[in-house]
């Protein structure tokens, strides 16, 4: 009888969480955009998730372009942002008042109301009209901005766009080879063991 063989399996890994995040960020969206009546929550996800892709991003470039990236971990993403942008020489000519960096600050906005949030009381002035068309602010549900942003696909899609535009920027600047929004990586291996 012989003896069984052994082998030896090794593995390695590498995950580009900032595109793991950008591919749900399109796989929620794509869900909300295919029965969009009753679809805010996936639209809420999506925005959240396209925020974190952003984040993500800059802490994959950052640890690729900075040799003490991890010393800047705390800092706001703002911060973040504009240090990889001085580091990297990227420039956005039109400023944070246009797009696509005033979608990002609105993203953000979104973001930290979301992740940080609040009981919130809205109570606006009494509203006066005349009773031919009274009906409509009667009826009109009051909501905060973030409830606003997901009420249709509109915000979703606008950030998704944008954060692909700031990103290929960043990318570009940054001279990566490998591809934005790549995957990652995996290698395995099985050696026989021979006794």
């Amino acid at each position: 009888m012989s003896k069984p063989l052994d082998v030896i399996v090794e593995k390695r890994r590498t995950v580009h969480t900032y595109s793991e995040l950008w591919h749900a960020s399109e796989c929620v969206l794509n869900v909300g955009l295919s029965n969009p009546e009753g679809s805010s929550w996936q639209f809420l996800s999506s925005i959240l998730l396209t925020a974190f892709t952003f984040e993500a991003y800059l802490n994959h470039l950052g640890s690729r372009t900075m040799d003490r990236w991890s010393d800047y971990d705390r800092l706001p993403t703002d911060e973040k942002f504009n240090l990889l942008c001085r580091e990297i020489g990227a420039t956005f000519p039109l400023g944070s008042g246009a797009r696509p960096l005033q979608t990002i600050t609105e993203l953000f906005k979104f973001r930290n109301t979301i992740a940080h949030g609040r009981t919130t009381e809205l109570n606006p002035p009494p509203l006066k009209r005349n009773v031919g068309n009274y009906l409509a602010a009667h009826h009109e549900l009051l909501s905060t901005p973030w409830e606003r942003c997901i009420k249709d696909s509109s915000f979703a899609i606008r950030a998704r766009e944008d954060v692909a535009l700031v990103l290929a920027k960043l990318h570009e600047a940054s001279k990566d080879e490998e591809a934005l929004f790549s995957s990652g990586m995996s290698h395995h291996s099985a050696t026989l063991v021979v006794s």
